[in-house]
């Protein structure tokens, strides 16, 4: 007679979202290692680096953009920009053109601090990856927009 178990699965290792946990869990270990030396968050970076990709590919730089492309939520962008202005490393100004709308901009500080932190992160990156080939990199990023894609906000 079989054990009575709450699990659907025989092993932790078959269940996607566990599998999920425990690789974020490793990543943002090694992000936060890696950003503690710049000062800076994880959740603060993915909004710099965010609105750096803007301010390179001419975007808006609008805290409303910020939510929608990292797909953090609306109470953690502003903390995180109050913050990030705090430490004199972001400025927000309005809108010329929106009078709802924030801009968001880089001080000299703000920008030689990310500068440097994507060239880190972006090395951590490689590191944490690299016992993927080529080509099962770029399942693993397909596969990962997919399931985004699919449940996104």
């Amino acid at each position: 007679m079989g054990k009575k178990t709450a699990f659907k699965h025989e092993k932790p290792e078959d269940s996607a979202g566990f599998l999920l946990w425990q690789i974020t869990s490793l990543w943002q270990n090694k992000l936060s290692a890696v950003l503690s030396a710049y000062g800076i968050t994880q959740t603060q970076f993915a909004i710099m680096a965010s609105l750096k990709w803007f301010e390179e590919h001419n975007e808006e730089t609008t805290q409303a953009h910020l939510v929608e492309h990292a797909k953090i939520e609306k109470m953690t962008v502003s903390k995180s920009l109050r913050s990030l202005e705090n430490k004199k490393l972001i400025i927000r100004a309005k809108s010329k053109t929106d009078a709802r709308a924030l801009n968001i901009s880089f001080t000299k500080e703000g920008i030689k601090i990310i500068n440097q932190a994507i060239v880190a992160i972006e090395r951590a990156d490689d590191a944490f990856f690299s016992s993927l080939s080529a080509q099962q990199l770029r399942q693993y990023k397909s596969i990962v927009t997919k399931i985004i894609k699919n449940n996104g906000i």
